[in-house]
């Protein structure tokens, strides 16, 4: 058979392997072989340059030796041509007698080598690898072996991409496999944490052996949540749930400050809990991806193996396909849950209302307030507080805990920390963990008491007002409340104010028509009381003493005069009486010249300097009546109590409404429950209209009272 005979059936053998697909393995083997045997060398070997300055021997045959050892890595610079192959991507050949002590000598103890030749093997325009052949003692190359060896290594190029090809191709039927799967996890909408669990391993079995990986999400207190994890790091390792700080330079720190993909080839050179728990497992290199919600950073996907060599280039972009799946879970799980909360807090409202609207006791609807807020959050306990002072609290409804502990009605003391003491401080939601021991206090004791481990609060404000607080405590040995627990319940605090303003006005309505009722009652006895002690008296005074003066008219005439004289002296007195109650009652002069005038009057009788800047536009009986006594009570108080030195009243209409300002420069610290002050509330109330009372010790007392005037 002519030499080139030879070459061209050497040729089919392998483009036969290559068409039939056969394994990279045996293409390798199979043209090591032909090619020593078709240029007669004594050796011949197949290499692929390697990233680290190595090179993998992947194929080899010699003369002398029934099978060469594959897979052997080597240093590239003890192999004879490869680092000028390496250099140039072009054909190598030496002619020299010479010992050679590298690793691809014809065996491993040497041969004297007379010739070698290699030809590069060049893959989609990449340095893959080289095809080199040698000649040793008497034997020679052919002259043309440049061009033999150029058609295997172009055979050998066409073998390794369509391999890589197949592979790239098995690769991306996998990913989207993989992806199918999660997909369809996404679809049907299962519980978060399966669909976590499924993400971790479908990734890290996607990307190679021994992965590790992880989902975090990242917490508003500066910590990641582990819910999933799927690897081959032994027992002890980060558990599911455990929370842990994002500090330091380790991959889940670095996504959470760059919100973007971030790897890190050497881990020993990254700081931070979670980097050092790497290290102390062997993890040598990582990625991570962040997983954006709706444009917001809401977690991370975590990948680390113990290779020296680092995840592959594409790694991101592979990952970012699942990163990208989950963020639509949790952006749908987030939708449905958002909307089961608003119907299940629009349900709760509802009861609320409809109770409410029944006429049904303040402490009942109270009750039924922290009833729904319990089914709503899950607490081990929860109550309705109500700011007393900066001090002290009434606990007005609860649930869930002892008796003995804790009561209705019971009053407690804001001492200490407590997530309570913390919102009557600050009006803002709060949480406290007493696991840690540090707080102290009333309310601490009785939580620690109760086995409580976390309180969470939120502020209630009524017109303005801090009314109280609600406030959930959640058990140790149970599960802690949700993140998000006090923005949640400062929400439904603000959606029920309505609820407990509505409660509480009513009860203060209730209380003020029993007081209204029984002022009206007192003072229907003082007029009675008086009218008999005053001006009664002087009338049947008036009446005997005239009928006395009758019988003495014949017989005594300066008798008399003088019985004459007593009964007019009881009539002016009895006149004078009447005047007195009826201005008591409702001054004429107020009835003559409005309210202006009738404050005039009031300060006409003062002994204490006061201002008066009243508005002299006349108004319906009732409200002229109304901010009469308004002012009356008010400079009474200020006179009794005070210890005032001047004092202002102005009155004025302004967009329907009389505004009332009285101010004194007196010691402050007025008591809005006290009598006088309670009283004022009451008028002001019965007219449908608001009251402000701004007392601070040593600085005086501002009372600001508005009455709506009648369409």
């Amino acid at each position: 058979m002519t030499a080139l005979a030879k070459n061209q059936t050497a040729l089919r053998r392998v483009t036969t392997l290559v068409a039939q697909g056969a394994s990279s393995t045996e293409i390798f083997q199979t043209v090591a072989e032909e090619v020593g045997r078709l240029l007669q060398a004594s050796s011949a070997e197949l290499i692929r340059f390697e990233p680290d300055e190595t090179v993998t021997r992947v194929g080899g045959w010699d003369q002398d030796i029934d099978a060469v050892s594959t897979g052997e890595q080597f240093p590239l610079s003890e192999v004879t041509l490869a680092p000028e192959i390496a250099q140039t991507k072009r054909f190598a050949h030496i002619i020299r007698s010479v010992r050679t002590t590298g690793p691809l000598s014809d065996n491993a103890e040497g041969y004297n080598v007379q010739e070698k030749a290699g030809s590069p093997i060049v893959v989609a325009g990449r340095l893959w690898g080289a095809v080199i052949v040698g000649a040793a003692e008497a034997l020679t190359l052919p002259p043309n072996v440049e061009q033999q060896l150029a058609q295997f290594t172009e055979l050998v190029a066409t073998a390794i991409a369509t391999a890589e090809a197949r592979a790239e191709l098995a690769r991306l039927a996998d990913e989207q496999a993989a992806l199918r799967r999660v997909a369809t996890l996404v679809a049907e909408g299962g519980p978060p944490s399966e669909l976590f669990a499924k993400v971790a391993e479908e990734v890290a079995s996607l990307l190679g052996r021994h992965i590790d990986s992880a989902i975090l999400r990242y917490e508003p207190d500066g910590t990641a949540t582990v819910l999933a994890t799927y690897g081959v790091t032994p027992p002890g390792g980060i558990r599911v749930d455990a929370r842990l700080p994002v500090d330091g330079s380790g991959v889940t720190a670095r996504v959470y400050h760059e919100r973007c993909p971030v790897r890190i080839d050497d881990y020993t050179i990254a700081s931070g809990v979670i980097a050092e728990y790497a290290k102390l497992h062997g993890f040598r290199s990582a990625v991570g991806c962040p997983i954006l919600v709706q444009g917001r950073l809401w977690g991370a996907m975590f990948l680390a193996h113990h290779e020296a060599e680092p995840f592959p280039s594409d790694t991101e972009q592979r990952v970012t396909q699942f990163t990208e799946l989950v963020a639509t879970a949790i952006a749908n799980t987030q939708a449905q849950t958002e909307l089961r909360r608003l119907l299940d807090e629009q349900a709760s409202l509802r009861r609320l209302a409809t109770l409410v609207a029944r006429g049904a006791k303040p402490t009942e609807v109270f009750d039924a307030v922290v009833v729904e807020l319990r089914d709503l959050f899950g607490p081990a306990e929860v109550g309705l507080i109500r700011a007393d002072s900066a001090h002290e609290a009434t606990i007005l409804a609860h649930r869930g805990q002892p008796a003995g502990i804790v009561r209705s009605g019971m009053r407690v003391t804001l001492d200490g920390d407590s997530a309570t003491a913390r919102v009557l401080r600050t009006r803002r939601s709060a949480r406290v963990d007493f696991r840690d021991g540090s707080s102290r206090g009333t309310i601490a004791d009785l939580a620690r008491r109760s086995n409580h481990g976390v309180a969470v609060a939120a502020p209630v404000v009524v017109d303005g007002r801090l009314w109280g607080a609600l406030a959930g405590s959640w058990r140790v040995d149970f599960e802690p409340p949700p993140a998000d627990v006090e923005q949640r319940l400062a929400e439904f605090a603000e959606l029920v104010v309505t609820t407990i303003a509505n409660a509480e006005s009513h009860n203060q309505l209730t209380a003020s028509r029993a007081r209204v009722l029984s002022a009206g009652d007192d003072a229907r006895r003082r007029v009675v009381r008086d009218l008999h002690d005053g001006a009664q008296q002087r009338l049947v005074h008036t009446i005997i003493t005239l009928k006395l003066a009758q019988r003495a008219l014949g017989g005594d005439p300066g008798r008399v005069r003088s019985l004459l004289a007593e009964a007019l002296g009881h009539a002016e007195q009895g006149n004078a009486d009447l005047r007195e109650l009826a201005h008591g009652i409702l001054p004429s002069i107020l009835t003559r010249g409005g309210l202006r005038a009738g404050v005039a009057s009031i300060v006409s009788r003062l002994d204490l300097p006061v201002e008066v800047d009243v508005t002299s536009t006349r108004m319906p009986p009732q409200i002229e009546a109304s901010g009469y006594f308004i002012v009356a009570e008010a400079l009474t108080n200020v006179v009794k109590h005070a210890h005032a030195t001047h004092a202002t009243v102005r009155a004025a209409v302004n967009a329907g409404t009389l505004h009332i300002e009285i101010h004194d420069d007196g010691i402050g610290g007025a008591d809005p429950e006290g009598h006088g002050l309670t009283g004022i509330s009451d008028r002001v109330a019965a007219l449908g209209g608001s009251l402000r009372i701004n007392s601070p010790h040593d600085v005086g007392t501002i009372l600001l009272a508005e009455l709506p005037l009648p369409v």
